[in-house]
């Protein structure tokens, strides 16, 4: 028997990893790559329903789940397989601190770019940084830039969009398995770079929030806010040519940058380290409550927001009966010589010791709130005041438009002074009221936010308590010498602090981290205290969980303060009068949101007519 040959010209078998296919069937069936009609709907139901999400739950995601995500962001295409995308997945409680601080300051910042529509832009939820149990900055690494990358020569951007499309695969699969993703763009990436270490040829693409969301968005939720309407897609299709004129987007608003600190003075490092971020959890718990009280969700405004951040700060929702306590530190400054004010030194005295015996704004409210009231002496000048608590450092701060304002002594005692005065405080009380006394010190207010934000004296000197145009042309005159002399460091809050603060400036600050350390809410006055709570922020990122702004007063750059620390004021009274007086006015608005989120019922307990609802 003759052999059998095989005359049919069999295709041999392709190795795994190679197209398989042949060209005739690809011919005869040229869809016939698709997937399955389940398989389909399953990839465009992701596609339809992927969603910026803002609220997360506390779970934490699974290890093997988050890794399944970044290996789906991990197979995205890109320009000559470059693959330039880089995940920092952050789990730090104080790294999330500080990026939450900048998002909210950039927040603030942007709200004044929408004219007669800040107020509705306040209202949106623009992060979940904290609340979300994961965060991961996206990053592109844009490599040498002497090295030819296929396809990047004339679009030298395309390693920035490959890893934009890295971060679409994230997204697609964290939806399909049921995990929310919330894109943050509220951020200088000069100081998010500073913050994650980055090298010099990578940037920070997206900061993505990441957790179980804690809301079911049936549509994108600007549109569901109200804020805008989704176009037709006939509006951004054209044929050959562009179709209509481009939107002129060359003014956009400028951020200020924020300093972060690397290293302090051991004995301030002692105190930083006592202070501990709040409980997002709590408040998130906080919030699932108000979302079931009979009214609209978010009806209350600013009010939820301040019974939320209390949770977050004590890990309870605030108390009906909640007891305050004022705390008012006193000094004088030597660049008062200068005339920097209406009023001379001596005047702070006298304001101290009547604040002492209650005939001051601030003894009337501190008797209407039954609160303790402390008034102390950390700087005046001239003889000990009567009734007021002496732990006098020096005899007013030295002029800072000659040379530093403190030593590195007295600063040292100004803050740890702050610091055992509250301590003692806040054991008796559950939110501690803030301010100061001291004729001149919005000039070093002014000194000392330039110093922190690089700014110019222009731009944060206000007319403090009613000068004319000559004196604050003198005031801005000496915060610029002041600055020139001392060439403070945005960096290093606490040489800031020593160079162009002042006594009760440093005496605030090391009241708030005891504040701080014992979980106590502070409730700020104006200017002066914002900026000593600025100081201390930039020390201490975690100590932004324990802030409430009481109100804003008429100082301009008090405005400013309030963006960097990115809180909304309770109060716009153009008030000016200091001494925690401010602060104790917004107390009551603390107080009722505490009481309208204890008593107010929910939609179960409610006996509510549905035919209405």
């Amino acid at each position: 028997m003759g052999s059998t040959v095989n005359t049919r010209n069999e295709r041999p078998i392709v190795p795994e990893g190679f197209d398989g296919s042949r060209a005739t069937h690809r011919r005869e069936h040229p869809d016939d790559w698709r997937f399955s009609d389940v398989e389909r709907q399953a990839v465009w139901r992701a596609i339809e329903e992927r969603r910026d999400i803002r609220k997360f739950r506390p779970d934490s995601i699974p290890d093997e789940l988050l890794s399944r995500l970044l290996g789906a962001a991990h197979a995205a295409p890109s320009v000559g397989l470059s693959q330039p995308w880089r995940f920092i997945v952050v789990r730090d409680e104080a790294t999330r601190s500080v990026m939450q601080a900048a998002a909210q300051r950039e927040r603030m910042n942007q709200s004044r770019y929408f004219s007669g529509r800040s107020t509705q832009f306040l209202d949106l939820k623009i992060e979940g940084i904290r609340e979300a149990p994961v965060s991961i900055c996206v990053c592109c690494d844009r490599g040498d830039p002497d090295v030819e990358v296929l396809g990047r020569h004339t679009v030298r951007d395309a390693d920035i969009y490959s890893t934009c499309l890295a971060i679409e695969n994230f997204w697609l699969a964290a939806r399909a398995e049921g995990v929310g993703v919330g894109w943050v763009s509220f951020y200088e990436p000069a100081e998010l770079s500073e913050l994650l270490s980055l090298p010099a040829n990578v940037v920070p693409i997206a900061w993505l929030c990441v957790g179980y969301p804690d809301e079911r968005p049936s549509r994108p939720g600007l549109e569901s806010n109200g804020w805008d309407r989704r176009s037709a897609v006939g509006q951004v299709i054209f044929s050959e040519r562009w179709g209509h004129v481009e939107r002129d987007d060359s003014e956009a608003p400028v951020g200020v940058k924020m300093a972060l600190q690397s290293n302090v003075a051991p004995w301030c490092a002692q105190l930083l380290e006592r202070v501990r971020p709040g409980e997002v959890a709590a408040g998130i718990t906080v919030r699932d409550v108000e979302d079931e009280l009979v009214k609209p969700l978010g009806s209350l405004g600013v009010l939820e927001g301040v019974v939320q951040q209390w949770a977050v700060a004590t890990g309870a929702p605030p108390p009906r009966d909640m007891k305050p306590a004022i705390l008012v530190f006193a000094g004088d400054h030597g660049v008062s010589t200068h005339q920097v004010s209406l009023f001379e030194s001596r005047v702070s005295s006298q304001i101290a010791v009547a604040a002492a015996r209650g005939a001051t704004a601030i003894g009337v409210l501190a008797r209407s709130h039954d609160a303790a009231l402390s008034v102390v002496d950390v700087g005046l000048s001239g003889e000990r005041a009567p009734g007021v608590i002496d732990r006098r450092v020096a005899c007013a701060t030295s002029d800072i438009s000659r040379g530093a304002a403190m030593t590195h002594d007295e600063l040292r005692r100004a803050v740890q002074t702050g610091y055992v005065e509250a301590r003692a405080m806040v054991r008796d009380c559950d939110v501690l009221i803030v301010g100061e006394i001291g004729i001149g010190n919005t000039t070093v207010a002014a000194a000392l936010l330039a110093a922190l934000t690089r700014s110019s004296a222009r731009d944060v000197c206000g007319r403090g308590t009613g000068l004319d145009a000559q004196g604050l042309d003198r005031k801005r005159a000496i915060v610029e010498e002041a600055l020139r002399i001392n060439t403070p460091d945005a960096g290093d809050a606490l040489e800031c602090l020593r160079r162009v603060g002042g006594f009760e400036f440093a005496a605030l600050v090391g009241a708030m981290f005891a504040a701080g350390e014992a979980r106590r809410p502070i409730l700020l006055d104006g200017f002066a205290t914002g900026v000593a709570a600025l100081a201390a922020c930039r020390l201490q990122p975690a100590l932004r969980d324990y802030l409430i702004a009481g109100h804003r007063s008429a100082e301009l750059a008090h405005a400013r303060v309030l963006d960097e620390l990115g809180l909304e004021p309770l109060l716009d009274l153009r008030l000016r009068l200091g001494e925690a007086s401010g602060a104790a006015l917004a107390f009551p608005l603390v107080k009722l949101a505490a009481t309208l989120h204890a008593e107010m019922e929910s939609f179960d307990d409610a006996r509510v007519d549905k035919a209405r609802t």
